[in-house]
């Protein structure tokens, strides 16, 4: 099964779903898997080297928000 079918499988399942309960539920889980998956990508980075420094972190906040905000 490649990975377009299952996601349209879930999105079918979920779509089959009316409790508002388990909707929630399934909100949560999503969350957290998507949460995990970006600590391990994280990890992955940090080993691997590709890190930045403190200030070159502040001076691409500084330039996103002079290019998002300054308009």
């Amino acid at each position: 099964m490649n990975v377009e079918t299952l996601k349209l499988g879930l999105i079918e399942r979920l779509m089959r779903m009316h409790n508002t309960s388990t909707l929630q539920r399934m909100d949560q889980l999503l969350t957290q898997v998507e949460m995990e998956t970006r600590a391990e990508e994280s990890r992955q980075a940090i080993s691997e080297g590709d890190v930045m420094s403190i200030e070159e972190f502040r001076q691409e906040n500084l330039k996103w928000a002079k290019d998002n905000y300054t308009k």
